[in-house]
């Protein structure tokens, strides 16, 4: 893949909270993106994090070599689409010059506040399944199952288990490891993608008629 440039990628609070998601994103960031979030991002997901997991501030300056964090957006009341908990969150990607927000709650933030922006919200699952590279996914997982004490897996058992959370990953990757998914029950979320940046070519559109679960009408033509 030739990559033309690297994507700024915001990861919402509510994904740096999940551990697993959070750690797919950072280490497939190869497939072309660099993943950044804010104070008010860091803030809110250590508040959320499960008791006696590692905090996001330990973790950056202990695993992530003091990754930068985002500087704070300005004006966050501008953003009236959006929820109001979220808009300082928005203020700050837009700040990071970020293409996409990386989020579990694509419909918290407001269609028109997104275009304005010039950014799209992407589920979690839908921007890893869409974006990443099968030798990176390949070199993630392996990555952390290395670290993995309790229980031990192997990556092809870490793909099943991902498939809880991640089943368009794991449909996108089903060819690399022949296993059975394992299964939440779990219902995909209603919103999946909003705003009108292809997630794929990263390109803005007219508007969110040219895009198909987040991919515009020439990149659906020339795959």
């Amino acid at each position: 893949m030739t990559r033309e440039r690297v994507l700024t990628v915001f990861v919402d609070a509510n994904v740096l909270a999940k551990p697993v998601t959070r750690t797919l994103l950072i280490r497939c960031e190869p497939s072309g993106w660099s993943c950044t979030w804010s104070v008010q991002a860091e803030t809110e997901a250590n508040r959320h994090l499960r008791p006696r997991a590692q905090s996001l501030t330990t973790l950056r300056a202990r695993h992530l070599e003091n990754r930068a964090l985002a500087p704070t957006g300005a004006h966050p009341e501008r953003f009236t689409s959006t929820a109001e908990s979220d808009r300082q969150i928005l203020a700050d990607a837009v700040e990071s010059g970020a293409a996409f927000i990386v989020t579990d709650d694509v419909d918290d933030y407001g269609e028109v506040d997104l275009i304005t922006a010039g950014i799209s919200a992407v589920h979690y699952d839908l921007f890893l399944a869409e974006k990443t590279e099968s030798m990176t996914y390949s070199k993630a997982l392996s990555a952390m199952v290395r670290s993995m004490r309790n229980p031990r897996r192997t990556a092809a058992e870490l793909h099943g288990v991902l498939a809880k959370v991640h089943p368009r990953l794991f449909t996108r990757f089903g060819d690399l490891y022949k296993v059975d998914p394992i299964t939440s029950g779990r219902n995909e979320s209603r919103f999946i993608f909003r705003g009108t940046r292809c997630l794929r070519c990263a390109q803005m559109q007219p508007n969110s008629a040219y895009l198909t679960d987040g991919i515009c009408t020439n990149c659906r033509t020339t795959r």
